[in-house]
């Protein structure tokens, strides 16, 4: 079963990444057919990974809520962790959401980084921080396509589960 959700949570992270790099939105179709899809799987292969599925899913569209509503993250994005958690189900949801964590960092800094305005920026925030100064809450902010990083993520965990076993995040 494993391989099976994997490549479907692959599929779905592209998707989703093709239309966030291009509109800065993840249309609620991919998220939506890809948690249906988690449900229909999981429940094919009984009662235990259907419930596994479902508290997977619940529990991060709390902890997704409690993320969105302080802005830290898009309702989209949000969507895309719980479906593609969901699809992976526990344990392999776990890594993908460090894959994710990891990969969305970096893809955070190569942002910052290619900008020139959010170059300034990021070397007044590490000074400022260096120095003990509380961080300055601006209203302009760049969206960034973080289903990019969970694709990465995706990916990851494809390549941990298969041909990268030095990868596997022991949990």
């Amino acid at each position: 079963m494993s391989l099976i959700v994997i490549w479907l949570t692959l599929a779905g992270t592209f998707a989703a990444s093709y239309c966030d790099v291009r509109s800065r939105r993840i249309p609620n179709a991919i998220t939506g057919s890809l948690a249906l899809t988690a449900v229909i799987v999981h429940a094919f292969f009984g009662l235990w990974p259907l419930l596994q599925c479902l508290g997977v899913m619940a529990a991060l569209t709390v902890g997704g809520y409690l993320v969105y509503s302080r802005g830290g993250i898009g309702a989209g994005d949000i969507k895309l962790a719980i479906a593609g958690s969901g699809m992976l189900s526990y344990p392999l949801c776990v890594p993908f959401l460090l894959y994710t964590g990891i990969s969305g960092g970096f893809i955070a800094l190569l942002f910052l980084l290619a900008r020139a305005s959010a170059r300034t920026t990021l070397s007044r925030s590490i000074f400022m921080t260096l120095a003990g100064a509380p961080g300055i809450a601006t209203d302009k902010r760049e969206k960034l396509p973080y289903a990019v990083a969970f694709a990465l993520g995706a990916v990851l965990l494809a390549l941990s589960q298969s041909f990268a076993p030095f990868l596997r995040i022991s949990i």
